[in-house]
């Protein structure tokens, strides 16, 4: 599995507004490329708002440590 960039993560979801540290972008940056190997682009890109929602949400829940 691959590390994406953050440059490929904001791409894949259609911003360049993604909140969270550096802990938190990391551990988003290698989840998004394991949703990229099982799902592909496409689907990314389809569920990115819910995607997204559920980013914001583990953010302000503050469930990266």
């Amino acid at each position: 599995m691959v590390t994406l960039s953050l440059e490929k993560v904001c791409e894949l979801l259609g911003t360049a507004e993604i909140p969270g540290n550096a802990q938190e972008l990391e551990v988003l940056r290698i989840r998004m490329g394991e949703l990229l190997d099982l799902n592909g682009e496409d689907w990314i890109r389809e569920n990115r708002g819910m995607l997204l929602e559920q980013w914001h949400r583990v953010v302000e829940l503050k469930t990266i440590r």
